[in-house]
């Protein structure tokens, strides 16, 4: 018996797919609130950010209930292959996660890490123990493949095919004067990489886990480490689908 549960952002789209979902289910398939191996998320990306901590040990099937949905394959179109498709393991992935150390806290995100401040972020920079900069500006962002279309690209960072173990590091706003300047650049880098901010002093910068903000206050070192996550994400090798999402979201010919 395979078991699932199924989770909604509320909307009259995603209640009329859970309510599809529930009817599509075979015999060997049961509904299940504490014991179950599928999560299936009825919504857009922010749904799919916004439960993640629920995500742990379980396979992940997103269902495009908002907008474009980049996690998603399915939605009201391709619905009825569902659950044939989902028994098919090869389907699964362990996505590239950000886990993030601070004030001796541990927490994991799936898009981007943002830490910013509305006066100037003054932090030193190192990667494998290396100091890269002393950075000074309005904040710095470090980004997953997955992350690459949301926040990173709208603070000039690349769009990074999601089949690749690429991580980015993005300066927000850096400052320039006369006798200081820093990278000015995304910065691409493998996964293997561990990256540490270290605050100068106190900065009242927020840090910010998929638009969800963790702390006030960036104080001491704040640890950035880039693993497989701890959940298996349903995505069929579709890298037309893909394409066609990132002409549709961001390309206008006419």
């Amino acid at each position: 018996m395979n078991k699932y549960l199924i989770i909604d952002n509320n909307s009259p789209k995603s209640l009329l797919l859970r309510k599809k979902i529930e009817n599509l289910a075979p015999s060997d398939w049961e509904y299940s609130e504490t014991d179950y191996e599928y999560i299936f998320i009825v919504g857009g990306d922010g749904t799919f950010l916004r439960n993640r901590y629920k995500y742990i040990d379980k396979k992940i099937v997103a269902i495009n209930g908002g907008n474009l949905g980049y996690y998603s394959y399915f939605n009201v179109s391709n619905l009825k292959t569902i659950f044939k498709k989902v028994i098919d393991q090869r389907y699964f992935f362990q996505p590239l996660t950000i886990d993030i150390t601070i004030n001796n806290k541990n927490y994991f995100c799936i898009n981007e890490v943002l830490i910013r401040s509305d006066k100037v972020l003054e932090t030193q920079v190192f990667i494998n123990n290396v100091l890269l900069e002393n950075y000074k500006g309005t904040g710095i962002l470090v980004s997953t493949p997955l992350g690459s279309t949301g926040h990173a690209k709208n603070s000039g960072g690349a769009i990074v095919d999601p089949n690749l173990d690429l991580v980015q590091f993005i300066e927000i706003e850096p400052l320039t004067q006369k006798k200081y300047s820093s990278l000015k650049s995304p910065f691409i880098l493998s996964s293997e990489n561990k990256i540490v901010l270290k605050s100068k002093k106190e900065s009242p910068a927020s840090i910010i886990l998929d638009g969800e903000k963790i702390e006030d206050n960036f104080v001491n070192n704040l640890v950035i480490r880039f693993n497989y996550a701890k959940f298996k994400m349903f995505k069929p090798d579709c890298k037309k689908n893909y394409l066609k999402k990132l002409r549709d979201s961001f390309v206008r010919d006419k």
